[in-house]
């Protein structure tokens, strides 16, 4: 056989085999489809909500003094300590009285000269009354020009009383300044509150040329609190039906706070609008209480502060934890899983604010929102729900929206949902 021939033969019988190992091989099972991702869905819960306006503004002092020298004169005692709380009445500064003392004893020998003069004075009154008396008793043997002449110093007594009383008058005068001047050596507080530090020292000069500025003192037990409100919120506000509209609540927090833990009532607002700015200056007023180490307050004078106030009447609206939120360019919106556990993405309107957070500093025995496990399931956790908001519109009450899950959620995805009964936290007794 030749080669070509053998070659030829070889190439059949090998085409024939595999042909015939493809034949016999069972078809291939096409690729099962993933299972629906699970997601935890929840429903909405309607509670009765406040809405609120909010507004950035500052704290201020009720009463600040500033403490001055009303008198020249060295200092020459400091009575207090830099920053303490102090009452009404403390000794805060002593100024060398010597100089206002010897002027109150001036004025108190003035006084009793001026009396001296005014009994001596008395005395040629009587005298030259007298002498009048005996002139004119002597009838014609009398001259003209004695009588004339007993009168007259008959009248310049009557003068000299004249002017001791004035001068007794103008030494108690001078003695009740000298008196108020020496008054003014011994500084004191004219007020409770908190003092601030000494700008002069022990040993200067004090009140030379005007009062000098010695230091200050701020009322801390109540503070005024400062914000300005928009001119549509005033309007709104004189339109409503409220009753007592000049002890509106307001709540105010600072800084790092959360929440708004201090509560007080708004007892002020400027009388025009600025045309500038289109908004009107509000005042409020709130205590002041002694923090847990019952020496420091709580807040204080020159703070930013954080202000919302009531708008309108509570309502019942739906809530559901904030992580269920998302935002686009259309706005808020949640995804809602439909009756054949497909998505849909649903806008809703929000409340402006949050309803409530959890706090902080909570730990594993705080009671608040929570998603339980589904017919108290053993093997499922409690989930704690950090922030809830309310809905305005978007939502009903039987939808279920997912709030755990949405990194593998989209519109039109069918999904495999465990409901999660959101659950308040206990009413307070």
């Amino acid at each position: 056989m030749t080669p070509y021939r053998t070659v030829r033969r070889a190439m059949a019988i090998l085409a024939i085999f595999v042909g015939c190992t493809a034949g016999c091989r069972p078809p291939a099972e096409a690729p099962k489809a993933p299972p629906p991702p699970s997601v935890t869905v929840s429903r909405p819960v309607i509670q009765s909500v406040q809405g609120y306006l909010e507004y950035n503004g500052y704290l201020d002092a009720i009463e600040t003094v500033q403490v001055r020298a009303r008198v020249k004169g060295y200092l020459e005692k400091v009575h207090f300590v830099d920053g303490v709380d102090v009452t009404k009445g403390t000794p805060l500064y002593t100024i060398d009285p010597r100089e206002f003392k010897a002027m109150v004893a001036r004025a108190e020998a003035d006084i009793e000269r001026a009396r001296a003069d005014h009994a001596n004075a008395k005395a040629q009154e009587k005298l030259a009354e007298a002498e009048v008396k005996r002139q004119k008793a002597l009838g014609t043997a009398a001259s003209a020009a004695e009588v004339d002449k007993a009168e007259a110093l008959l009248a310049v007594a009557q003068a000299q009383i004249k002017t001791a009383l004035a001068n007794e008058r103008a030494g108690e005068s001078a003695k009740r300044t000298a008196e108020l001047e020496l008054e003014y050596t011994d500084i004191k507080a004219p007020i409770d509150g908190r003092i601030n530090r000494t700008l002069v020292t022990q040993g200067n000069l004090v009140g030379q040329n005007e009062t000098t500025l010695l230091t200050t003192i701020v009322r801390m037990d109540k503070l005024y609190v400062y914000f300005d409100a928009a001119e549509r919120d005033l309007v709104d506000f004189l339109q409503s039906k409220a009753t007592d509209r000049a002890a509106v609540r307001m709540e105010v927090a600072v800084t790092n706070e959360r929440g708004f833990p201090h509560i007080g009532k708004i007892d002020f607002r400027e009388n025009r609008v600025d045309t500038g700015t289109g908004t009107v200056r509000i005042r409020g007023e709130l205590d002041n209480p002694l923090g847990p180490d019952g020496r420091n307050r709580e807040l204080y004078p020159g703070l930013y502060a954080k202000i919302r106030v009531p708008n309108g009447s509570e309502r019942k609206l739906p809530v559901i934890p904030e992580v269920a939120l998302m935002t686009d360019q259309e706005g808020r919106y949640v995804y809602v899983v439909k009756d054949d556990n497909t998505i849909r993405k649903q806008n809703v309107s929000v409340v402006r604010q949050v309803f409530w957070k959890r706090s902080p500093a909570s730990d594993a025995k705080e009671v608040g929102w929570q998603l339980p496990a589904p017919n108290d399931a053993k093997d499922a956790q409690v989930v704690k729900v950090n922030s809830i908001v309310a809905i305005e519109s978007g939502l009903e009450p039987t939808d279920r929206i997912i709030v755990n899950g949405l990194q593998k959620a989209f519109p039109g995805q069918p999904v495999t949902p465990e409901l999660r009964e959101l659950t308040p936290p206990p009413a307070s007794k």
